[in-house]
């Protein structure tokens, strides 16, 4: 027995999985990524401008 005839099936079955697999998710999964991180971006922007607000409205200009 060829240690070619172990490591060959793994790696092939490795590629498999991610073309077969990952690839199909990676899409979505990004896309979902990227508007969860622009929605919380812009919720934090909000919050930092109401405490400016709030430290403008006191006096406390940062």
């Amino acid at each position: 027995m060829n240690t070619q005839e172990i490591i060959r099936p793994i790696g092939k079955f490795i590629e498999w999985t991610f073309v077969n697999v990952y690839e199909p998710i990676a899409d979505p999964f990004n896309a979902g990524v990227l508007i969860l991180g622009l929605v919380s971006l812009v919720i934090w922007l909000k919050v930092l401008n109401g405490y400016v607000a709030k430290a403008k409205a006191e006096g406390k200009t940062p």
